[in-house]
């Protein structure tokens, strides 16, 4: 059973300022926060067992809902016994917790990657390419980035300081940076914050059907018209 849950992945990233990459193995690094653990895993067969438990729970919530996801059930998908699930995650709720850590270290590591391979363009061109990044990927695992954090008190704290936008600040700025001639707002980093909390609102709405009926490619072109149109007009900040 094990075997129909385990995948090969790829993880990697890049902060642009440093030029270093982003160690695939620790996966977040920016605002680093880590969910409740007993232990995280090193060895191959180790981190086997790790990630047959995370992709056996996000089988069992896709297909049959989260209270079905006990962790006997759990368990007995990823195909390991319950005392070598409990070696690694305490509860239900910390395993969920470190699927979304997953899911936004393995976004936020690409979107650094799509930011690192636009500083050339022009500055909406780039906000396009981020733009419709973070909308695939985002959409693609909606219920982990938007559903579950909010079906237990436990899992909002666990979960409250992983977001996107903690994780790619760093890199989102070092592009503003590079096109600080074109950008009018005097204070870049507040300027940041302000669209960061706008455009993934935004992008949240749109996925979640809240959103005015667009096209994907009409939703993209307004985002990055609106963002470019803020970033060039004289509102002080």
């Amino acid at each position: 059973m094990a075997d129909a849950v385990a995948k090969s992945r790829i993880r990697s990233g890049f902060d642009k300022k440093a030029y270093s990459p982003i160690n695939p193995v620790r996966g977040l690094q920016e605002g680093e926060s880590r969910p409740l653990r007993r232990k995280n895993p090193i060895q191959d067969r180790a981190k086997f067992t790790s990630d047959s438990i995370l992709e056996a729970t996000e089988m069992i919530i896709a297909n049959e809902g989260y209270g079905k996801a006990t962790t006997n059930h759990i368990a007995e998908r990823a195909g390991v016994s319950i005392g070598s699930l409990y070696q690694y995650f305490p509860n239900k709720d910390a395993i969920i917790s470190a699927l979304i850590e997953q899911a936004v270290s393995k976004v936020s590591n690409g979107f650094r990657i799509v930011l690192r391979d636009a500083t050339e363009l022009p500055l909406e061109m780039a906000s396009r390419l981020a733009y419709r990044y973070l909308l695939d990927n985002l959409r693609e695992k909606k219920e982990l980035f938007y559903l579950l954090p909010n079906s237990s008190p436990e899992l909002i704290a666990l979960t409250q300081n992983l977001s996107i936008e903690k994780f790619t600040h760093r890199t989102n700025l070092t592009l503003l940076e590079q096109h600080r001639s074109e950008i009018v707002p005097q204070n870049l980093e507040k300027a940041l914050v302000v669209l960061e909390i706008s455009i993934l609102a935004n992008i949240r709405k749109f996925i979640m059907g809240e959103h005015l009926e667009m096209t994907d490619d009409e939703f993209v072109d307004f985002l990055a018209r609106l963002s470019t149109a803020f970033l060039k007009s004289d509102m002080e900040i």
